[in-house]
């Protein structure tokens, strides 16, 4: 039999680590759609800075079939759309931060819970979660991977009533 070690270290079969992977791939919407937010803020904030150092130009108005005259105006609208973007993609993040923090409020067990819910949710650190709950690193990590299970049945048990 083929082992497959997933990132805590357990071995198991190819389709368990796939099972794993897409329980964890579901919990990691909220930290994805963070990170894509946070990365368009940056963004704003650099177009900003290019803004204030553009010097508008007065000048007659001009026909010409050339290319844009008006660098301003142009950083202004990518500035625009980009807010536009930010916009959609915190929608995004709260209607995933809703689904998951629904299905992890579905694992009756506490302790998975709480782990659940500080690393996906909280984005604490292994460290910081086996603080907090008084436990090795380990016992964290071995107690994450009964939790992706957990939330395994639960995702599989909403599917099939979906299909019903």
């Amino acid at each position: 039999m083929i082992f497959v070690a997933t990132a805590n270290g357990r071995k198991v079969k190819p389709m368990e680590a796939e099972k794993d992977n897409s329980a964890k791939r579901y919990l990691q919407q909220i930290r994805l759609c963070n990170s894509r937010i946070n990365a368009k803020l940056e963004e704003r904030e650099r177009l900003k800075a290019i803004v204030t150092k553009i010097t508008p130009t007065l000048k007659q108005d001009v026909v010409s079939g050339g290319g844009s005259q008006d660098k301003l105006s142009d950083a202004v609208a990518k500035i625009v759309d980009l807010e536009a973007e930010i916009d959609r993609e915190i929608d995004r993040l709260v209607d995933a931060r809703t689904a998951v923090t629904a299905t992890i409020d579905r694992v009756e067990d506490a302790r998975l819970h709480t782990v659940l819910n500080m690393r996906y949710v909280q984005f604490k650190t292994w460290e910081q979660i086996a603080c907090y709950m008084g436990r090795s690193y380990q016992w964290v990590c071995k107690l994450h991977g009964t939790a992706l299970q957990a939330v395994e049945k639960i995702i599989k048990i909403s599917e099939e009533n979906d299909i019903s």
